[in-house]
């Protein structure tokens, strides 16, 4: 999941360090310390708009001109859980862990925000009341040109239809089925 902070460096403490200290001065770490820590400057631009739509940035830069203002980009805080479970070693319990404190933190406070989960799009709107059967679809997804790998996203991201995955993963594998087929003139 992802989630936007309305300041750049914003961090929550998910699970303070625990040490265990022996007389005979050796520390143990009993806990790790977790940390979500959102990273200013790298949100999309509608997570930008997302932000600016929720959120006020009173006293905003400006350009040499001194007239054009500076998008707030570098005082908006990104944090993707995904990113962070890799770069961090977490196991996915940790990343669940991390991802109910920051939903709770988002309830209860105003500076964190959850973005909505927005998946891939279907090649055309009524994609999914198609009738025909998986040669025909994929016939007419060939012949408009549409990105088979983006439409294989979506379809198993949405219905997930057996046929019509394996009929997208074969036109994948094969690349002479995806070149468009010689248009007949008639007349």
């Amino acid at each position: 999941m992802r989630y936007l902070s309305r300041f750049g460096q914003f961090a929550v403490q998910v699970r303070p360090e625990m040490r265990e200290a022996f007389a005979s001065g050796v520390v143990r770490v009993t806990q790790e310390q977790v940390i979500a820590k959102f990273e200013p400057g790298i949100c999309q631009a509608e997570e930008r708009d997302l932000a600016i739509k929720r959120w006020t940035f009173n006293g905003s830069l400006q350009e040499m001109d001194e007239v054009t203002t500076i998008q707030p980009d570098h005082r908006i805080g990104l944090f993707d859980s995904a990113i962070a479970q890799s770069d961090n070693q977490w196991s996915d319990e940790i990343r669940l862990e991390v991802e109910r404190m920051l939903n709770d933190h988002a309830e209860r406070f105003e500076d964190v925000l959850v973005v909505p989960h927005r998946g891939p799009e279907p090649p055309w709107p009524r994609y999914d009341a198609y009738s025909g059967t998986p040669s025909q679809l994929l016939r007419k997804l060939i012949d408009e040109g549409h990105d088979l790998q983006g439409v294989l996203d979506y379809e198993r991201e949405n219905q997930n239809r057996e046929r019509v995955v394996e009929a997208l993963t074969a036109a994948l594998s094969d690349p002479e089925t995806l070149v468009p087929r010689e248009e007949e003139i008639v007349g």
